[in-house]
């Protein structure tokens, strides 16, 4: 990892700093949730069921990809760096370097541009990517902070992370694929508030190992005001309802049982993860729960994988 980075200063000089802070290391990640709501669009799963794809956009998937993934997720992250100058490691950058003297300006220049990507797929999808950059804004700047607002972090990454994503992937396939309408069905409504509960579940596991340097700071988190005990006990509560969401759009797709026994068992070992993790808590440091919030993301996976197998399982 420290030698890419040398190699990328050799490259493009102290500028590839501006990169690292976008945080290339998420971008597959992302890129893998907004594939899940994109396969789950009632349009796709359609032509998928008949075998045949008469259109398909190509150009639009790429400029929505850049849109979301690099431009407002790249460019969210490097916007909450300029502001918390963290010195310890960050979700997804080890060994942060000093943010740049015009990272703020970059990123929300860079943010705005994936806005305007945003509206040349589709209006609805421009909407939503423009109240996530002004969620961006609200979250890190000086002038609003409120990621150390308790609970107003917490309600951004919900909505933003979690719902939008899953929103705008589904809006994403119907768009590529020539559909009239963009709008979610049920089931995909269903699919998004437990995706965005999901990631209010994962939330609090991205700041207890930063919970020393959000104090430091003076940042009044939501770990930092409830511990890391109770934060954990939230994930669990907010896990078991997104699981109830998820079910129910599983439900759904599917006239049968079968297809819905990966997803059970998915949101399962999510919430023993947490339970033990709770347990545990009091006797993890830092590096621990740093480490534990990885392998959260590798359940993650596990759950996406198998909230595909549900959407299709009339194939099995």
């Amino acid at each position: 990892m420290l030698r890419t980075r040398m190699l990328g200063r050799k490259i493009f000089g102290p500028s590839f700093d501006y990169i690292l802070f976008l945080r290339p290391r998420q971008w597959p990640i992302l890129t893998f949730q907004l594939i899940v709501g994109i396969f789950t669009a009632p349009s796709v799963a359609a032509t998928i069921s008949r075998g045949s794809f008469e259109t398909f956009s190509w150009s639009s998937l790429l400029i929505a990809w850049l849109a979301w993934v690099v431009c407002l997720n790249g460019g969210t992250l490097a916007f909450n760096s300029a502001y918390d100058r963290d010195e310890k490691d960050i979700a997804y950058l080890v060994k942060p370097p000093i943010p740049p003297n015009h990272l703020a300006t970059f990123s929300f220049i860079l943010m705005a541009i994936g806005a305007g990507l945003a509206f040349l797929v589709t209006p609805a999808f421009g909407l939503v990517t423009g109240g996530c950059v002004i969620m961006s804004v609200l979250y890190s700047h000086d002038a609003f902070r409120w990621k150390s607002i308790p609970g107003g972090d917490l309600v951004i990454n919900i909505v933003g992370y979690g719902g939008c994503t899953t929103l705008s992937g589904i809006m994403i396939g119907q768009v590529i694929l020539g559909a009239i309408s963009v709008s979610p069905d049920l089931a995909g409504w269903l699919l998004i508030v437990g995706f965005g509960l999901l990631f209010g579940s994962f939330y609090p596991l991205t700041q207890i190992y930063q919970l020393d340097s959000d104090q430091e700071r003076g940042d009044l988190t939501l770990v930092a005001a409830i511990g890391a005990g109770k934060a954990l006990i939230l994930a669990i509560v907010l896990g078991i309802a997104a699981g109830i969401f998820l079910l129910g759009a599983s439900w759904l797709w599917n006239d049968a049982f079968r297809p819905i026994l990966p997803l059970l068992v998915a949101l399962m070992i999510w919430i023993v993860m947490l339970a033990v993790w709770h347990f545990k808590s009091a006797r993890m440091n830092a590096a621990a729960h740093e480490k534990g919030m990885y392998i959260a993301l590798t359940v993650w996976a596990v759950i996406d994988i198998s909230i595909l197998i549900s959407r299709y399982g009339y194939v099995m």
